[in-house]
């Protein structure tokens, strides 16, 4: 009686620790449709950063994730799935449309529908104590960070890639 009583505490205890395992799996990461410019997309969750090279996603066992090369993305698309404003706006919030076409300089648009233009990286944010926080990344332009889960879309310029000639 005694050990099966034991049994079946620890398995009621798997059950919890497998339910909270694939809890913290999901992670709450908003999904993100990235649009190469060949036309093709590809969804990453959760997006790590985003600099002059490369946008960091995903996860791996060294927990670098995938990459994709900063000229080859066109646009990012976030469901804003924890967005807090679209949770304030319940069931009718629509998403603001994606501009047409390409741009010049990066382009943000919010998850209210602001735009601002000004050039684009990804960073981790900071904690209360001010240590950066890879599972907190913000948007930074023009010097203003913004959390990522307020951006619904990124339109990245086209850069002038280097070449090198000879004489």
């Amino acid at each position: 009686m005694h050990s099966r009583f034991i049994r079946i505490v620890f398995f009621a205890l798997g059950l919890v620790f497998v339910d909270g395992a694939c809890a913290w799996a999901q992670g709450g990461w908003d999904v993100w449709t990235i649009r190469l410019r060949d036309g093709s997309p590809v969804e990453a969750a959760p997006i790590w950063s985003l600099d002059a090279k490369a946008l960091r996603f995903g996860f791996s066992k060294l927990a670098e994730g995938s990459s994709i090369e900063r000229p080859r993305i066109q646009s990012m698309s976030n469901n804003l799935g924890n967005s807090e404003y679209r949770a304030s706006k319940g069931a009718d919030f629509v998403m603001p449309a994606l501009p047409e076409g390409e741009v010049d300089q990066d382009l943000v648009i919010l998850d209210d529908g602001r735009q601002v233009v000004g050039a684009v990286t990804i960073q981790p944010g900071n904690d209360a104590s001010g240590k950066p926080e890879i599972y907190r990344p913000v948007l930074v332009q023009n010097g203003v960070e913004t959390d990522l889960t307020r951006v619904a879309h990124i339109k990245l310029a086209v850069r002038a890639v280097k070449h090198d000639t000879p004489p």
